[in-house]
């Protein structure tokens, strides 16, 4: 089983400074003093808006689809499966945010005594190590479901596009049931095995998943090659496949009601080449340079510092999902009408509108188009009445000529 729940060394571990491990230290190969103090300000303040935007976009996303009458649907299943995955990684914000504020306000190497705060105990060194690895092992398995989603999306758009299945066809529903049911559990599964490889919680480090010797480090940096290939890499280029495809269909139907499939094209790419590619290159340059001992301090200080912001990125995409929500889900948008409608927002200013895809019988709410007024002509000012005209007496009828009477002047005519 793949193992997807790597080690922590992108992001400074949450615990690193809690406690001090009774295992042989870090080599001196991974030990650079340089500061850190930056990232307590940058990972609380984003961290708390993505769980606010997150928290809100996703949840309410689930809402709306509850309230669909019709959910069999294959992007209605996958767009749940999506919003799920997003919510296990911004249900875990809370307690990171809690620990860098802790740490923000402690000021010198969590022990809280600078700021007021009560020193750390055993049990709460302990309770911060578990928060820490549970909540890495869920950003992992959040991350990676978010990318085979998105990418069976990608697949299923392509194929009801270009006619080669439909939407409402209840064998490819239950078999993208099926499909979803089963990137749980592999994510899920490699995630465990990367635990059982590395004895469980039980690892020997100076902090959350941070590996104390060269063999470790090794270790990782080959399991990282894996999984940038399985997990991101070959993803990345079925996406880009499908959405080639896409857009020449497009091109050649040239309809005007393909706008949102290319939105949908633009928003996807954008999750993937924004959020998760400058991640993986980060992630895979700091595995490679952070266990040599030929690299010098500064590059791997550059390196933590560019830590915080493909961190940042890739929390982002949980704010940037509920996005694609507005664009595939059938009916969405006419439902959050409907919800803002019975809040009090009757002037909701979009106007229902519906295309129907070709092969995949696909409605989708319209632009905002304002309504029509009906149009007013200018009044003709009024005319003054005619008078009407007396009616004239019915003149008699002449009595009709005998035939011989005509003939007989002509006659006599002539004869004269």
């Amino acid at each position: 089983m793949l193992s997807f729940g790597l080690a922590n060394q992108t992001e400074p571990a949450m615990a690193e400074q809690s406690y001090n491990s009774s295992s042989s230290p870090l080599p001196e190969t991974v030990m650079c003093n340089h500061s850190v103090d930056y990232k307590w300000t940058a990972y609380t303040v984003v961290y708390s808006l993505v769980f606010i935007l997150g928290l809100l976009g996703n949840a309410g996303a689930l809402y709306v689809f509850c309230k669909l009458s019709v959910k069999n649907r294959l992007s209605t299943i996958i767009l749940i499966n999506l919003a799920v995955s997003d919510l296990v990684f911004v249900l875990t914000l809370p307690v990171r945010v809690g620990f860098y504020l802790r740490e923000l306000w402690a000021g010198s190497g969590g022990s809280g005594t600078s700021a007021g705060l009560p020193p750390h105990t055993q049990r709460d060194m302990d309770v911060l190590d578990l928060a820490c690895r549970a909540s890495t092992y869920l950003f992992y398995i959040s991350m990676y479901c978010c990318i085979y989603f998105l990418t069976a999306l990608s697949v299923c758009r392509y194929l009801v596009l270009s006619g080669r299945l439909s939407y409402h066809n209840l064998v490819y529903c239950r078999r993208v049931r099926l499909l979803c049911l089963g990137i749980w559990v592999f994510v899920v599964g490699g995630t465990g095995s990367y635990i059982a490889a590395l004895g469980g919680f039980n690892v020997a480090a100076t902090g959350c998943f941070e590996p104390s010797t060269h063999e470790t480090w090794s270790f990782l940096y080959q399991v990282n090659l894996l999984v940038l290939v399985v997990g991101f890499a070959m993803p990345l280029v079925l996406v880009l496949l499908c959405y080639a495809l896409m857009i020449r269909h497009i091109l050649r139907a040239q309809s005007g009601r393909r706008a949102r499939d290319v939105a949908l094209v633009c928003l996807v790419l954008l999750v993937f080449l924004m959020c998760f590619l400058p991640y993986h290159i980060q992630r895979t340059l700091h595995l490679e340079y952070v266990h040599r001992a030929d690299v010098p301090c500064e590059v791997k200080a550059k390196l933590q510092q560019s830590v915080v912001v493909t961190m940042c990125f890739a929390a982002a995409n949980s704010c940037l999902d509920p996005l694609i929500f507005l664009f595939v889900g059938n009916g969405f948008m006419r439902v959050v009408r409907e919800i803002l409608q019975a809040w009090g927002f009757r002037d909701w200013p979009w106007r229902k509108g519906s295309y129907s895809a070709n092969t995949g019988n696909l409605s989708c709410e319209g632009a905002a188009t304002p309504p029509m007024q009906p149009i007013q002509l200018p009044l003709m000012p009024a005319q003054p009445l005619i008078p009407a005209q007396p009616l004239m007496p019915a003149q008699p009828l002449m009595p009709a000529q005998p035939q011989g009477t005509e003939l007989s002047d002509s006659s006599d005519r002539t004869s004269l």
